[in-house]
């Protein structure tokens, strides 16, 4: 049995707001001194109850009992988010620094854990505790791929053929920093500010109508037209956080601009295009292209570039296209 909630005065508990803490970022015995609550579907929404108090340890025993009952988020209080994303920020990092612990498990739970946060902040894009969590876990990623360049292809070994917002988000991520750092010359504060710009590339889609995300047939002018407004949607949804800066915004506002001028939603093109950005272009075009989706099956790496360099040579910067074939090389699940 679970321990029962607290009781708490009724204003309180209307007052309170709570954030998700999935379970792939709640590394087991290490500390998590913060408390952990359960979310219990009610007839007037959600109940937060209390799983576990801040001076109980978060242990693997527990982790799996929660997985066995089909539980993969747990939450923390208004009050608990600080300690939450340092939380966060100290067992990543100390993951990836840890040389007892083998790249592939890296990889892993890296790959893990930006997926859950990343499905967090677009359930509650809004969130500063959601945007912030996932800048401080950006930062260890840009700082790991510099540090370790082979970690890339260890990383995009564990990408999924299935598509969704959230693998396809970390994938563009991924992908889009390891371009950045072959291409060299970027300094360690850019790449991080950019990279949070390819992993938020598509945060505007939470405003969307999944109906319309979904649909497997053609889209009607006006479903067009929502799914062009998603760029628009995400500068607006992200310019208010502190932690997303000026070139991140840039790449969520332009990583549909083609250069030719026929992409959405400002019709810009050539110079009027980032390098960022056109990055942020190649990565999309080629994760999409190489994952299942509703209306077409995925394609090989091979045939992915084939078809972007034979037939989207006028739209995306051929330049890119040839450092994305040099930095994943012949194998890996994007054999080129």
């Amino acid at each position: 049995m679970y321990p029962a909630p607290l009781i708490e005065p009724a204003v309180e508990r209307i007052q309170r707001i709570f954030h998700p803490a999935p379970l792939a970022t709640l590394r087991p015995d290490s500390g998590a001194h913060f408390e952990l609550y359960l979310a219990v579907p009610t007839r007037g929404g959600v109940k937060y109850l209390l799983y576990k108090a801040a001076e109980i340890e978060f242990t693997e025993k527990k982790r799996l009992e929660l997985m066995e009952n089909g539980v993969s988020t747990l939450y923390v209080s208004d009050q608990d988010g600080g300690a939450y994303c340092h939380f966060v920020d100290r067992t990543v990092g100390e993951m990836l620094a840890s040389d007892r612990i083998a790249p592939k498990e890296k990889s892993r739970v890296l790959y893990e854990t930006s997926r859950s946060l990343v499905q967090s902040a677009f359930e509650r894009p809004e969130s500063p505790l959601a945007v912030s969590t996932n800048q401080r876990v950006v930062t260890h990623t840009v700082t790991a791929l510099a540090a370790e360049p082979t970690l890339l292809r260890t990383l995009v070994s564990m990408f999924t053929f299935d598509y969704s917002l959230y693998t396809h988000s970390v994938h563009v991520s991924v992908l889009g920093t390891g371009l950045l750092l072959e291409a060299g010359g970027w300094p360690a504060d850019d790449v991080r500010d950019v990279a949070m710009g390819f992993l938020l590339h598509d945060i505007g889609k939470s405003r969307v109508p999944p109906d319309i995300l979904r649909k497997p047939g053609l889209l009607s002018p006006w479903e067009t037209k929502q799914i062009e407004r998603h760029p628009e949607h995400g500068v607006g949804l992200m310019r208010h956080h502190e932690v997303m800066r000026p070139r991140a915004l840039e790449v969520i506002h332009g990583h549909h601009e083609l250069l030719d001028s026929s992409g959405y939603p400002r019709h810009l093109g050539g110079k009027n295009i980032s390098v960022e950005t056109r990055v942020c272009a190649v990565a999309d075009v080629f994760d999409a292209l190489t994952s299942h989706r509703v209306y077409r099956p995925a394609l090989s790496g091979h045939d992915a570039l084939r078809l972007m360099l034979d037939r989207m040579s006028d739209k995306l910067d051929d330049d890119i296209l040839h450092l994305l074939i040099h930095r994943l090389g012949p194998n890996g699940r994007h054999a080129v």
